[in-house]
């Protein structure tokens, strides 16, 4: 069979289809990119060989599944690679697309296990994997602040941390017919672990948050990737006991000083600071594509420890937010202002100016529909 394309991206509207679209095209792909926008950061990039708008995955689920089978049918790629939620829906449905397609993912029931907050919780402490103590009631807690969210969420959406019991009240009243998770607060700072596990072969990476987008935590937007091994040990108890198969992301609290870990959550899919193991030699969407294709991977991966990447309009939403919430200093403005010192950014590359513009726009459409920055 002729394939008129090899790679088809889904969720392409910010920096993380971003960044596979650079690194397949640099291996002499050829990739298209779709998403429910027609001008956003991958459409606008020349790495992209063409681009197709779906509707809705989460509102229009049989609608966005017949517009990806018929692009299929007309692209004839060899893999379709989903980069967020979307493939749990792509995958609810793997029966209806073409055996002979490629999709490096999870089945559905995996996906929605891991996405989980308290299910995956439970399954890392059942792993053998530090996890914080978990409240029953309010009357449980003892010390504030606290960390409650909703069990399904990401990029810090549903993630709150009530100073006091009267914070605390008003949250659960306002998520009253949500499932949510009431968890003790960690100190230290924000690592995550990108993990590749595919039959035999598994290599992560660590990178540890230098600005997030949100109070407390959350999507970063300078990171540094940085040796830390027993994050690494701990990522693989969790990827070992449920036996994952792909790609994925393991969020942790570590305190050096305290020599204390503690699990945060695990994203079954590719993740927002998906640059920093790129920029340090670990080419994630790569290694993928070739173990999806050939079910082996034998180039040699040698990181680059101190590796630090920035996301522009991360770093300016984060400075807008701080300003309207008056939670900033001048440190945090220098920091967010700064260019130098950095291997990579997420969404902007000296060859490829005009994608972040499709970035910019993309985001400013959203404010103007939605009133938030943070789409």
């Amino acid at each position: 069979m002729q394939h008129k394309c090899d790679v088809i991206v889904t969720y392409c509207w910010n920096r993380v289809g971003y960044n596979i679209l650079r690194s397949l095209t640099s291996h002499g792909l050829n990739v298209w990119a779709a998403d429910t926008s027609k001008t956003n950061i991958c459409s606008m990039s020349k790495y992209c060989a063409g681009s197709f708008v779906y509707p809705d995955p989460f509102k229009e689920e049989k609608a966005f599944i017949q517009v990806l089978k018929d692009k299929i049918k007309e692209l004839r790629p060899k893999v379709l690679m989903p980069t967020h939620d979307e493939s749990v829906v792509i995958m609810r449905h793997r029966d209806e697309l073409p055996k002979e397609l490629i999709i490096p993912y999870e089945n559905s029931d995996k996906l929605l296990l891991l996405a989980n907050k308290a299910k995956s919780t439970e399954l890392a402490r059942k792993a053998g994997v530090a996890v914080p103590k978990i409240y029953q009631s309010v009357d449980d807690v003892t010390n504030y602040p606290v960390v409650f969210k909703t069990v399904i969420g990401n990029s810090a959406k549903g993630v709150f941390f009530p100073k006091n019991k009267k914070e605390l009240l008003r949250l659960m009243e306002e998520h009253k017919h949500e499932e949510t998770l009431l968890q003790e607060w960690i100190g230290g700072t924000d690592y995550s672990v990108d993990c590749v596990r595919w039959d035999g072969f598994c290599k992560m990476s660590v990178y540890h948050a230098l600005v997030t987008k949100t109070d407390g935590g959350g999507t970063t937007t300078q990171r540094e990737l940085v040796n830390i091994p027993q994050l690494e040990v701990e990522a693989k108890k969790l990827m070992d006991y449920v036996d994952f198969h792909g790609v994925c992301g393991l969020d942790f609290r570590y305190d050096p000083e305290a020599n204390k870990i503690a699990y945060i959550e695990t994203n079954a899919r590719f993740t927002g600071g998906l640059a920093t193991p790129i920029a340090a030699g670990f080419e994630i969407p790569w290694v993928v594509y070739k173990l999806a294709t050939e079910n082996k991977y034998e180039a040699p991966i040698c990181l680059r420890i101190g590796t630090r990447t920035k996301w522009i309009l991360g770093d300016i939403i984060t400075l807008v937010g701080r300003v309207l919430k008056l939670r900033w200093n001048p440190k945090e403005i220098k920091c967010v202002f700064s260019f130098r010192g950095f291997d990579a950014f997420d969404d902007f590359c000296w060859d490829d100016k005009k994608a972040i513009l499709g970035e910019f726009s993309y985001y400013f459409e959203k404010l103007i529909k939605n009133g938030k920055l943070n789409p």
